[in-house]
């Protein structure tokens, strides 16, 4: 393709995404649907604009990847360690239980050889991390209690990859399997690469943040959280682990650092690309000819994986402890397949276990049950909505997820400290950030909440529940900042109050124009407490200075701006006389 022939491709995609994303957004529908649409209609089975769809897959499959960093994230070490059971109790039993059920029917009802149903069954059982994670995030409901149990399979899912994809030499009938002996280098080679990622997360990485971050060189800053990603996803990948699974695990190692939100504002974009144009790609993979002149057997073996997945999800949810209404919601974002169903599907498929043509068929059904997703996840919502008990959620364990009505800090210098140290004499939460690693270190040192990132970067502010606020203050003292700030927060929180220190009345008037809804002029605040010190001092009654700071107050300051324009006007007669 030329150079002309891929930017046209481009502007074409990017078109049509954003115009599918503000239709279906206003239907009432989720990005994720929107992005598998573009894909049907721009693909090679629609418009064929997207001939190269498996290629793009692999590519964007960095999408996924980046998404699991960032729960990475938010998910400490000690918090997973709270999840083994439905990990490795709930997770375990939902793979094995929909593998077997789905190859017994496949095999009976269906006719397909044993060993091809045995792979049919593992690939289904099998949900798409990609999808389920993105509506979590786009609801607010990753912490939520149905969001916990759905991650926690989902991560046992991307375990069980591994051994999955070690069966297909046997159920192929090409190999006799690994040796003893093999498997043993191969375990050992991975529990080297995972403590080598250990090293790495926990102290060479953060050394190379703390390096950029004292600089203020976020170029260099971005460029590490970014390595540390790919690096991490390489490394797993090298070892015949999924890439998703490193970069979490690279995350989680990050997840108690000062730098977490800021990294996590440097890589959302990325994140929010690539993981855009992976639901694309799947939505250019599905085969509507195939769909067409097969329809029966697709649609039959959709609602089967959709029937036994549901079933299973919900009786394994509730015997696992979760309410009705929580057990809802999890059977009914699980059931889809999942895209590490592609890559056992594929090896099945170049190993001769599976014929082209069901691979095909696979992969049709695989990309239409990711496209109900959202629709599925809905009616989770409206059955739930019968049921719903008073839910505890569980406590959230990264900085400000379970903050509400607190006051979020823009700079943690002298006027941030001041205003911290007021606020924890009247007991309210707080949580403050600054991009000045030495303010961010001392603040931790004292048990204060104070996170390194940009105060003009809304990543970083939403990461610390600016939504949820009762108020932001924003105490820089470079006037661009602030105002890029307050225009920022304004945009995408107009109900949040935002208070900022101005220098003076003309900047107090900018920064109220930007949307800020008090701008505290400090040279003149200043003054004021200053003069009403001398007024005490120099024998003038309380009431008496109380009135004079009012009159100095009253209407914006009206006396002070009058005086001004009355010296100005001086100065210009002065200067003509």
């Amino acid at each position: 393709m030329t150079l002309d022939e891929v930017l046209f491709g481009v502007m074409v995609l990017l078109a049509a995404s954003a115009a599918s994303l503000l239709l279906f957004r206003r239907a009432g529908f989720g990005s994720v649907l929107a992005l598998l649409a573009t894909g049907m209609v721009l693909g090679p089975y629609g418009v064929g604009l997207g001939a190269e769809a498996d290629d793009l897959r692999q590519v964007t499959e960095l999408g996924v990847v980046f998404l699991l960093f960032l729960i990475g994230l938010e998910m400490r070490p000690s918090r997973l360690w709270s999840m083994r059971r439905v990990v490795l109790g709930l997770g375990t039993a939902q793979v094995l239980l929909t593998a077997a059920i789905l190859a017994v029917l496949l095999h009976y009802l269906a006719g397909v050889n044993l060993r091809v149903a045995v792979l049919l069954g593992l690939g289904f059982a099998l949900s798409s991390t990609a999808f389920v994670m993105q509506l979590l995030h786009e609801r607010s409901e990753v912490a939520s209690r149905h969001g916990q149990t759905a991650f926690g399979i989902l991560l046992l899912q991307d375990l069980a990859v591994v051994p999955m994809l070690a069966l297909v030499p046997l159920l192929s009938g090409r190999g006799a399997g690994l040796e003893a002996g093999e498997i043993g280098e191969d375990a050992l080679l991975v529990g080297g690469m995972l403590g080598v990622l250990v090293v790495i997360g926990r102290w060479v990485i953060p050394k190379a943040l703390e390096l950029g971050a004292r600089q203020r060189n976020m170029e260099a800053f971005a460029t590490v959280a970014g390595l540390a990603v790919i690096g991490s996803a390489w490394a797993m990948h090298e070892v015949g682990l999924s890439m998703a699974l490193g970069a979490f695990v690279m995350g989680m190692l990050l997840s108690g650092s000062s730098y977490v939100h800021q990294i996590a504002a440097e890589l959302a974009p990325f994140k929010g690309v690539l993981l855009s144009l992976f639901f694309v790609s799947v939505g250019a993979t599905m085969q509507l000819d195939l769909l067409l002149a097969q329809t029966p057997q697709v649609l039959a073996l959709l609602v089967l994986l959709l029937a036994v997945k549901v079933a299973v999800l919900f009786v394994l949810s509730r015997l696992s402890g979760l309410d009705r209404a929580n057990a809802l919601r999890v059977a009914l974002l699980l059931p889809q397949g999942g895209e590490f169903a592609f890559v056992l599907f594929g090896a099945a498929a170049a190993s001769g276990a599976m014929s082209q043509e069901r691979f095909q068929l696979s992969l049709l059904v695989l990309s239409l049950s990711m496209a109900v997703t959202p629709l599925l996840a809905r009616l989770g919502d409206r059955l739930a909505a019968r049921y719903e008990e008073a839910a505890v959620l569980p406590e959230p364990d990264w900085p400000g997820a379970d903050l509400v009505r607190h006051v979020v800090i823009a700079g943690f210098g002298r006027v941030g400290r001041t205003i911290a140290f007021m606020l924890e004499q009247a007991e309210i939460p707080y949580v403050a950030v600054d991009l000045d690693v030495r303010r961010v270190a001392l603040g931790r040192r004292e048990g204060r909440p104070v996170h390194f990132g940009a105060s003009t970067d809304m990543h970083v502010l939403d990461s610390l529940g600016v939504g949820r606020a009762a108020a932001v203050v924003v105490t820089l003292d470079n006037v661009a900042a602030v105002e890029a700030a307050v225009t920022a927060i304004r945009n995408l929180h107009p109900e949040v109050p935002i208070m900022v220190r101005a220098r003076d009345l003309a900047v107090r008037d900018r920064l109220l124009a930007a949307g800020a809804n008090e701008a505290i002029p400090e040279t003149i605040e200043l003054s004021t407490s200053l003069a009403a010190a001398v007024m005490l001092r120099a024998g003038a009654a309380e009431a008496q200075v109380d009135a004079a700071v009012e009159s100095v107050r009253q209407d914006n300051y009206a006396a002070l701006r009058l005086g001004a324009i009355r010296e100005r006007m001086a100065e210009v007669e002065k200067g003509t006389a």
